[in-house]
């Protein structure tokens, strides 16, 4: 249903012929290099989630946390009940790496995407919100939004216990609704100050480092897209209101492959800065397609690698194994 409403409202009073038109005046090696840094924030995010784990962690596969994130980013992407973490803790526990451990590291995880997407909407607020005499007229500059990103993670790292007994310190409202609302929020904070101070000490800048890659990374996929559309002018500061407004997309549920919700989400936000209405919604359908096939294609080699290694001669499988959702019962994967 939701699939569908997108699609109607982003295709309503479009023709076709419209966009073909548009399809036909695309720059497709910047589409090409937009797919390639897909590629490469799964990379980053595969290689981040390696050094998540602690440095005695058992040893697994060289490939085996990008192939295993891969699984997980395709079953999210197709399943829409977010069977991907639940996946990537059973697949390590297949490789010997216990569920608990393989939760800490996820949370780590979100939490400093967490507080990195915050930190962004921070510098995206004034771009988005404010009248266009107010508008700053260029983007934060990639430069500047590495540097903002990096300083407020370590801050945080090394502010944890004064911002934790801060927050101790605000008193309940009387209200029942409001109090639950204080509850849910301190506890989401906290949460997220103790998983960003459990990465290991030796591993913080690399792991902050290579969370700002991945999110500047991400950007710039859009921005790369937006290039091949012929949108040079302000293109920075579209770029990052759009991966914002993607991101907070997917707290609400979304159809498999991200049908329409892309499109849609690209038509709201482009079209305020100017972007003609065919050409979002032309620039949204090739972006979503840019998002999920590269994660659909490795995700599905990587299922097929497994595939064939559960299902070799003398071991005995199921497709819950496949996908982590059913133990091995026979200790570490190879």
């Amino acid at each position: 249903m939701v699939g569908a409403i997108c699609l109607w409202l982003s295709f309503r009073g479009i023709e076709f012929a419209q966009v073909a038109g548009q399809i036909g005046r695309v720059a497709w090696p910047w589409v090409a290099l937009a797919t390639l840094s897909v590629v490469g924030v799964s990379a980053g995010k595969a290689l981040r989630w390696r050094w998540l784990y602690p440095q005695a962690a058992p040893p697994v596969a060289r490939l085996a946390h990008f192939n295993i994130l891969m699984i997980a980013q395709m079953l999210n992407v197709v399943v829409p009940v977010r069977l991907g973490e639940l996946a990537r803790l059973g697949l390590m526990q297949q490789e010997g790496r216990p569920a608990g451990v393989t939760l800490g590291t996820i949370v780590v995880e979100k939490s400093l995407d967490l507080l990195t997407v915050g930190t962004l909407l921070f510098l995206a607020v004034p771009i988005a919100v404010l009248p266009d005499w107010l508008r700053p007229k260029a983007g934060p500059g990639a430069l500047l939004t590495a540097l903002a990103l990096m300083i407020s993670l370590l801050l945080v790292r090394l502010l944890r216990v004064p911002l934790l007994r801060a927050l101790s310190a605000i008193p309940a409202p009387p209200s029942p609704a409001w109090s639950r609302a204080r509850g849910y929020l301190v506890r989401l904070v906290r949460t997220v100050l103790d998983g960003i101070a459990g990465v290991e000490g030796r591993r913080v800048a690399p792991v902050l480092a290579l969370t700002v890659l991945v999110w500047l990374l991400s950007v710039g996929t859009i921005l790369a897209m937006l290039v091949a559309f012929g949108v040079t002018d302000g293109g920075e500061r579209i770029a990052l209101v759009l991966m914002l407004a993607l991101t907070f997309s997917n707290l609400v549920p979304t159809p498999p492959a991200l049908l329409g919700v892309v499109g849609a989400v690209t038509v709201a936000v482009c079209v305020p800065f100017g972007i003609a209405r065919v050409e979002a919604l032309t620039l949204g359908t090739l972006l979503n397609a840019v998002l999920v096939l590269p994660t659909v294609l490795l995700g599905g080699w990587a299922t097929g690698a497994r595939l064939l290694r559960l299902f070799e001669p003398g071991r005995r499988g199921s497709l819950r194994q496949l996908f982590g959702l059913a133990a091995t019962g026979g200790g570490r994967g190879r």
